[in-house]
């Protein structure tokens, strides 16, 4: 906070005291500053800053074509500020028409970098204009020389056009993408982990989903473990960036696991990831229902696997949560009903029939006296230790 209150106050002394310097120094100084002010959550300074350097930047376009590029510069950047949200669609809709123009006007390789930079910033921010990323992807391999794009910037591209080919369930394609961000960034990790590791795991995080989404369990485990190793070593370096990202993958890798029926190590990878969300919702609210879901889930591959005791100690949890979190959250009062469900038939098949009872009742009563849609014990309910009081 400090460094970015130094920033500011040098850049605002620089433009104060900008008489002798050019009109496009002062731009710059400008963008930099209303960066600065954002960074700072001052968005009202930063905005007023901000509209300065548009409005700068515009006069400076209509004085000469020259500066049509600094234009769409200006106006990607500002677009890319949490201030300016709100406006984002609309300023990075402009910027793309005159780097477009530009373009059309001269059609030079840096030209079409800019293009490319532009398209690349408004991509990231705009995340469903899917037209932008396949122009970007055009530039990056059929215009512009390899060696002009950073690999660091081409590899963002490629991830970002993964995830919007998924968000239209063109899962094959998403998959594609991915694998080539992961191609051009691996040689970036092995040489600067600290940089470039966590971009490097979302992208693997994204292609596991996408397999898993697919159905192809084994392709989205083999990324699912590569994410989780490189995680588990950078973790030292930014514990809460990875673990969050680590307990997303451990969820998702063990329902993986469940889908090919293999529930030991499903509830291995449960245990492990039920520690990240403990931790996670200390701090942060909202990943208590995470972890009620995870503690759930745990209940159920040990129930599965004959842990009864186990399972009864995971669902207690759960409920536990449940029961503070269903006051304020109605909507959790289903979870709540089938954790009581199903701790009621953990204590019966441990032989304690009074807990079993009272767990029963109290899931009935919340459910008004009906047979749970979704128990596992069907069609033979009287298997269910509480569906088969509805019977009685």
């Amino acid at each position: 906070m400090e460094e970015y209150l130094g920033q500011a106050e040098i850049l605002l002394g620089d433009v104060v005291q900008s008489r002798d310097i050019s009109t496009l120094v002062v731009l710059h100084h400008l963008r930099n500053l209303a960066e600065v002010l954002d960074n700072l959550k001052l968005y009202d300074e930063c905005r007023l800053t901000g509209n300065c350097a548009l409005d700068l930047a515009e006069a400076l376009s209509r004085r000469s074509l020259e500066f049509k590029q600094e234009q769409a510069d200006t106006l990607a950047l500002i677009a890319g500020l949490d201030a300016y949200e709100p406006r984002a669609r609309t300023l990075f809709v402009q910027a793309v028409l005159i780097c477009d123009e530009v373009v059309e006007n001269d059609a030079s390789h840096s030209n079409k970098y800019s293009l490319l930079y532009v398209l690349g910033r408004a991509s990231s921010c705009v995340l469903d204009n899917a037209q932008w990323l396949e122009r970007a992807v055009q530039l990056m391999t059929k215009e512009i020389p390899p060696t002009m794009v950073n690999p660091d910037f081409r590899s963002s591209v490629y991830t970002i056009y993964g995830n919007s080919l998924r968000r239209f369930d063109q899962y094959a394609h998403a998959t594609e993408a991915y694998y080539e961000s992961i191609s051009i960034r691996r040689p970036l990790v092995n040489s600067n982990p600290a940089k470039h590791s966590y971009h490097f795991a979302q992208t693997l995080y994204n292609m596991g989903s996408t397999f898993h989404d697919l159905g192809e369990y084994g392709g989205a485990i083999a990324a699912y473990k590569e994410q989780l190793d490189i995680c588990t070593v950078m973790s030292a370096q930014d514990p809460p960036r990875y673990n969050e990202l680590m307990a997303i993958t451990l969820i998702r890798y063990e329902d993986a696991l469940r889908s090919l029926k293999r529930l030991p190590e499903a509830a291995a990878v449960e245990k492990q990831a039920l520690s990240f969300c403990r931790k996670l919702a200390q701090t942060d609210d909202s990943w208590r229902d995470q972890l009620c879901a995870a503690l759930y889930n745990y209940g159920f591959s040990c129930y599965s696997l004959g842990n009864h005791a186990e399972a009864v100690l995971a669902y207690q949890e759960s409920i536990l949560l449940r029961r503070v979190r269903v006051v304020t959250h109605p909507e959790e009062e289903i979870s709540l009903r089938r954790a009581l469900h199903n701790i009621s038939n953990s204590f019966n098949a441990l032989g304690k029939r009074g807990e079993a009872n009272a767990a029963a009742m109290e899931a009935l009563e919340r459910n008004h006296w009906r047979a749970f849609d979704r128990c596992f014990y069907p069609p033979n309910l009287r298997s269910c230790f509480v569906c088969q009081k509805v019977m009685m």
